[in-house]
């Protein structure tokens, strides 16, 4: 028997008018482990998002990963209230 290795993930959008330029800077130039961040554009609305994809290796390391995520998220503002300051 081979071992089989799972990989946990975990995919969602943003919208980079949503939040300061200092978090678009820290996803965009990639300093974070286990995140991956893609600028894509929509086919519909033609609107710019961020394509957020975190790995991890189990289900509970996984959710981890995406609570913390969000926290710092949280911290750091997000909304459309962002794109007017």
């Amino acid at each position: 028997m081979y071992p089989v290795n799972f990989t946990y993930r975990t995919q969602f959008e943003l919208m980079p008018d949503y939040m300061p330029q200092v978090l678009q800077d820290w996803l965009e130039e990639g300093w974070t482990v286990d995140i991956t961040v893609r600028t894509l554009r929509r086919r519909e609305s033609r609107r710019r998002v961020l394509t957020v994809t975190i790995e991890a290796s189990t289900s509970e390391d996984l959710g981890a990963k995406r609570k913390a995520f969000n926290k710092m998220i949280e911290a750091k503002g997000y909304g459309p209230a962002i794109a007017t300051k």
